[in-house]
């Protein structure tokens, strides 16, 4: 076996041991110290920037405004009657039809009146006896010929009976011509031609021209909302839209609804029609120039609405009472100033003395108040 010398394993045992150094020495930095990894060095340079978070702000200022309050109704006619036959008959003749303008008193239906009119003429006739009778029994009672009193009362008793008759003879011929009751529309007929009718059977609908809405107001509604206030009636699906004025406010609420009977008046040229659904909008409660905002700001609190406005640079959380409400806006009443910049986009998830880094709204610029 051939024995290396004292000289070169010295050497050799120098290499390793530099070799093993070289790693440590890497990792140190000057004056010996360890120099931080790539993670750690990202974590120290951020140290000094804190996280920002995106919003827009709104610089808010006065501005007029009423509370708007927004309703679902239903087009009625103003009257509408449905008219049902008083006596048995067939029907014989249909003068006004759908679709007809008739005015009151206007014959609409007739029907066979043969058989009344057969007993009206009897009864007529025995009104003309009981008449002669009674001028004959009367004659001889005031002149003591031998009738007593008795007999004169029935005389005079049967004269009453006879027109009794008669009349209601001439009510059953009177219903045979169906007329109408009030001015309008005839919008529906229910009968035809030859049909044998029994009393309450429905003939005709019968609307006028004037059309009024009936809605239901909420209850926590009820105070706010008198006669005589102007209101908006619109039909969004027939692109129909008219002026109406409150006429009528129930006084007691409906049990199933929990809402109060509102009733309003239309003009008389409206293009509605009965039967519509419609959207009623009626303003009330104009506070002259308040702060307002828009209803998705408001985060609810267990005890407190609150929204995020801007100071320097920071989220400011402030408590608000609201007041009335427009639709998408609401009423400030208290917790906001004039010139407040009111966050409005990226105010969720905030809290207090988040930093913020303030960015222009969709469309370019800073949101201004509305």
């Amino acid at each position: 076996m051939t024995r290396m010398s004292a000289g070169p394993r010295r050497m050799m045992v120098l290499l390793a041991a530099t070799a093993l150094s070289l790693p440590l020495l890497a990792g140190c930095g000057r004056n010996g110290q360890a120099a931080p990894s790539g993670n750690a060095k990202d974590s120290l340079e951020g140290a000094d920037h804190e996280s920002q978070v995106n919003v827009v702000v709104e610089t808010l200022a006065p501005r007029p405004f009423s509370a708007r309050l927004l309703l679902v109704g239903e087009v009625q006619s103003e009257n509408a009657a449905t008219l049902s036959a008083q006596t048995a008959g067939t029907l014989q003749q249909i003068v006004a039809d759908r679709g007809a303008r008739v005015r009151a008193g206007d014959t609409l239906l007739v029907l066979d009146s043969r058989r009344y009119q057969a007993a009206h003429d009897a009864a007529r006739a025995q009104v003309e006896n009981a008449a002669l009778d009674y001028q004959m029994a009367d004659r001889l009672f005031r002149n003591g010929q031998g009738i007593s009193e008795s007999d004169w009362k029935k005389a005079q008793n049967g004269l009453r009976m006879a027109e009794a008759a008669l009349a209601a003879a001439r009510i059953d011929l009177e219903n045979c011509f169906v007329t109408a009751p009030m001015a309008g529309v005839v919008a529906e007929r229910f009968v035809n031609l030859g049909e044998l009718l029994a009393p309450g059977v429905p003939l005709l609908q019968l609307v006028q021209s004037d059309l009024k809405v009936r809605c239901g107001l909420p209850e926590n509604q009820v105070g706010q909302v008198t006669t005589g206030m102007p209101a908006t009636v619109r039909v969004p699906e027939a692109s129909l839209e008219t002026p109406g004025r409150v006429r009528w406010v129930g006084e007691v609420l409906d049990g199933r609804s929990r809402t109060l009977p509102l009733e309003l008046e239309l003009p008389r040229q409206s293009a509605l029609r009965p039967g519509m659904a419609c959207q009623v909008e009626i303003r009330h409660g104009g506070t002259g120039h308040s702060l307002v905002v828009p209803v998705t700001v408001v985060q609810t609190a267990p005890d407190h609405l609150f929204v995020y406005v801007e100071e320097d640079g920071r989220a400011v959380h402030r408590v608000v009472q609201p007041g009335e409400r427009d639709g998408d806006l609401i009423e400030v009443r208290a917790g906001l100033r004039e010139g407040d910049r009111l966050i409005v986009s990226g105010h969720r998830g905030l809290v207090d003395g988040q930093a913020l880094r303030i960015v222009p709204a969709r469309g370019g610029g800073e949101a201004a108040a509305k």
